[in-house]
């Protein structure tokens, strides 16, 4: 589709002309031709045609053109190349989240420092995937015996086992000690652990009163929404239906249990 002749206009009194883009498009690339930024360019062509573009208005209309610039929208006067005024060398200190880090690569490489100290002290390993912990809970504490690096896993097993900030160090390390043996028991044993664990549980409170009193609360409360709720009785005689047909079509001991009910 032509564009001969067509003005477009975005803003009262600032005109696009195909003349202006025919003037940018002679000067493409522009870091051949000495610009360093889109605001040098800009000025040039403000200069040029006695207009008053502002930078968005001419980054947008190059857009819709099709134009790559290739430049960066910088008003400031470091050229490419230079350090910024904010460049931090690496061993630089920062806060972020509560945390201490250190730059440790050019050009924005930061690592939490509790990391750093603990690599450092121990040689040929790495906590990537990790979390480096303080044992005595203060985040500003770096001394190599208050650091420990545990996995994902063992850190949540610690909070399920109560372990908080306000631990001390001799409890936050008997948390450590029982989620790692916690762990090593599923790895041994799998999911067989989880369910003879379980198991064990429930013939330990099967018997106490406090158990089988919220069990018949349970079964009243069952029994109560089945003779009220059609809905549930439904539903319920629905699976069990389907019980029943999947056994009777698995199990032939079952199947035998069926007929020897049904003949007496």
């Amino acid at each position: 589709m032509s564009t001969e002749g067509k003005k477009w206009k975005r803003t009262k009194g600032i005109l696009w002309t195909d003349e202006i883009f025919s003037w940018i498009k002679e000067r493409i690339p522009a870091k051949e031709h000495g610009y360093t930024s889109r605001q040098q360019m800009l000025e040039e062509l403000n200069q040029t045609f006695n207009t008053t573009f502002t930078i968005r208005a001419f980054c947008t209309h190059c857009y819709e053109k099709g134009i790559q610039l290739g430049l960066c929208h910088s008003n400031s006067a470091i050229t490419r190349g230079e350090k910024h005024w904010r460049h931090r060398p690496v061993g630089s200190f920062q806060e972020k989240k509560g945390y201490v880090r250190i730059k440790v690569g050019e050009p924005n490489q930061w690592m939490q420092y509790q990391r750093y100290v603990w690599e450092q002290n121990h040689p040929g390993q790495s906590a990537e995937g990790k979390t480096v912990i303080f044992m005595d809970g203060n985040n500003r504490n770096f001394e190599p015996s208050n650091l420990e690096c545990v996995t994902r896993g063992e850190l949540s097993v610690m909070a399920e086992l109560g372990c908080s900030k306000e631990c001390s160090v001799d409890e936050r390390r008997t948390f450590l000690l029982m989620a790692r043996i916690k762990i090593a028991k599923v790895k041994l044993f799998g999911k067989e652990y989880q369910k003879t664990r379980a198991h064990m549980l429930y013939l330990k409170v099967k018997d106490t009163p406090e158990y089988k009193a919220k069990v018949h609360a349970q079964y009243l409360k069952r029994k109560e929404r089945y003779q009220n709720d059609p809905e549930y009785r439904k539903e319920q005689q629905n699976k069990a239906n389907s019980y029943r047909k999947k056994h009777y079509a698995e199990s032939p001991e079952w199947r035998e249990r069926v007929k020897a009910k049904k003949r007496k």
